[in-house]
């Protein structure tokens, strides 16, 4: 299986929707085993990319972080 990098414009909602590129996508799953490099995202129709830390700027990725373990401690 090949995982690609997110490249774009990435928004993520509170609900596990995120827009990427303009394509919306529902949130299946959120690899964060090796956050402090990356993010493996997993999408319900089954694509996959990788968020690279240090591809965004370090408030948005920690604030991305934050908003994902508050919606896994929520569910």
């Amino acid at each position: 299986m090949l995982i690609t990098s997110a490249q774009g414009c990435l928004d993520y909602k509170d609900d596990g929707v995120v827009r990427l590129n303009g394509s919306t996508y529902s949130l299946k799953s959120v690899d964060q085993v090796w956050a402090q490099f990356f993010i493996k995202l997993q999408f319900e129709c089954g694509h996959s990319v990788l968020l690279w830390r240090d591809s965004c700027q370090e408030q948005e990725y920690r604030h991305f972080l934050a908003n994902l373990q508050r919606m896994h401690s929520l569910s």
